[in-house]
C-alpha cells in the first residue's frame, strides 16, 4: 500500500497524504494497541507520507472507519481512499484513482477495476458464471479500493448499512437529480485484484450479508432511491419489474432473467423474515462478515483471473 502511494506523491507533490492503518482485536484495547504498534514498528514509510495507526477492540470494518472519521473531522480532508487488506494493487492503481478524482473536482466517488482470482471449487466457479451474466449496465465502485469525497461520509456510516460501498452508492444515488447520472464511476485503468472465496459456506455467508444490506438500505432510503437501485442495478433485466437486458442478445437476456428471478425470490424471503422478526421484537442484531480465504494474487495473467463487475 505504501509503495503504491509513491506514484501518487510523484504525480501530485502538493497533495498531503496521510495513511490510517486500522487494526482491531477481540482481546480488548491492550491487544489491539499491541498489534498496531508491532505493525507500525516494521513499516518502511516512503518520504512525504504520514502514517497513523488506529487500534480498536471489537469486530467490523465500520468500527474503525467511523472512529477515524470522528477524530479527523476537523482536519478537512478532501477525500478518503479505502483499501482492504486482502487486495493486490497494480503499481499505478492509486495514482490513477487520485488523478481521476481530482480531475472530477474531488466529488463523489471513484473505484478501481477489480480482477477476481477464481478458485477451482464448484461454488466459486458458479459465482463466476453468475457474475458474468448479471453485470449491471452501470458500474459502481467497490469498497476493496475506492476513493470517496469527504463530505459523503462526514457524518459516519450507520452500522445498519453493513457495507461501506453500499452506503456510498445509496448516498450518491439519493443526491443525484431525477434522470441524472449518479456522481460515481469505475476507472478501468486503475486495477486491483482480490480472491473470490471458494468454499460454499463462505459464499452463502457473503451472499446473505449482501442480501441484508440490499434489503435494509432500500428500506431506509427514499423510495426514489430504492426504486432506482432496484431497477438499474440490483434487478436489472428482471422484466417487467425492471428493464429487460437485451445488450447481448435474447438468449443471454433470458439467462439473466432466470438468475434474477431466483435472486428476487431470495430477496423477498429475506425481506419478509426481517419484517416478521421486527414485528415480533426479535430483530437481527449481528451479521457474520465472512471467512478467511486463500488470497493469492489476482493480477498474474497465469492464474486465470478475469475482470469482475465493480
Amino acid at each position: 500500500m505504501l509503495d503504491r502511494l509513491v506514484p501518487v506523491r510523484e504525480a501530485h507533490p502538493g497533495l498531503p497524504v496521510t495513511v490510517w492503518i486500522g487494526i482491531q482485536a477481540d482481546g480488548g484495547d491492550a491487544a489491539a494497541i499491541e498489534r498496531v504498534t508491532a505493525v507500525l514498528g516494521h513499516l518502511r514509510v516512503p518520504a512525504g507520507l504520514v502514517v497513523v495507526g488506529a487500534a480498536l477492540a471489537g469486530r467490523g470494518k465500520l468500527l474503525t472507519t467511523n472512529a477515524v472519521l470522528r477524530v479527523t473531522a476537523a482536519l478537512r480532508y478532501t477525500g478518503w481512499l479505502w483499501v482492504d487488506d486482502d487486495v493486490e494493487l497494480a503499481p499505478d492503481c492509486l495514482q490513477r484513482l487520485v488523478t481521476r478524482f481530482l480531475e472530477r473536482g474531488g466529488t463523489g466517488a471513484v473505484g478501481a477495476c477489480e480482477t477476481a482470482q477464481i478458485s477451482t471449487t464448484p461454488s466459486a466457479r458458479m459465482m463466476d458464471t453468475v457474475s458474468e451474466h448479471t453485470m449491471p449496465p452501470y458500474a459502481y465502485p467497490a469498497a476493496g479500493c475506492m476513493l470517496v469525497a469527504a463530505d459523503v461520509v462526514a457524518g459516519g456510516i450507520s452500522p445498519r448499512r453493513l457495507t461501506d460501498d453500499g452506503f456510498v452508492v445509496f448516498e450518491l444515488l439519493t443526491r443525484a437529480p431525477d434522470g441524472a447520472a449518479a456522481d460515481f464511476e469505475v476507472v478501468p485503468e486503475a486495477r486491483c485484484g482480490f480472491c473470490r472465496i471458494g468454499r460454499a459456506s463462505d459464499t452463502l455467508v457473503r451472499l446473505r450479508r449482501s442480501m441484508y444490506s440490499h434489503v435494509v438500505s432500500m428500506a431506509d432510503y427514499p423510495s426514489r432511491t430504492a426504486r432506482r437501485y432496484f431497477q438499474q442495478y440490483l434487478f436489472y433485466g428482471l422484466w417487467p419489474l425492471a428493464p429487460w437486458d437485451g445488450r447481448r442478445g435474447p438468449a443471454r437476456g433470458l439467462v439473466r432473467w432466470s438468475i434474477k428471478a431466483v435472486h428476487f425470490t431470495w430477496f423477498g424471503a429475506v425481506a419478509a423474515s426481517l419484517a416478521v422478526r421486527g414485528l415480533a421484537g426479535h430483530p437481527v442484531r449481528g451479521v457474520t462478515w465472512g471467512a478467511d480465504g486463500d488470497f493469492r494474487t489476482a493480477l498474474d495473467s497465469t492464474t486465470g483471473g478475469r475482470d469482475d463487475a465493480a
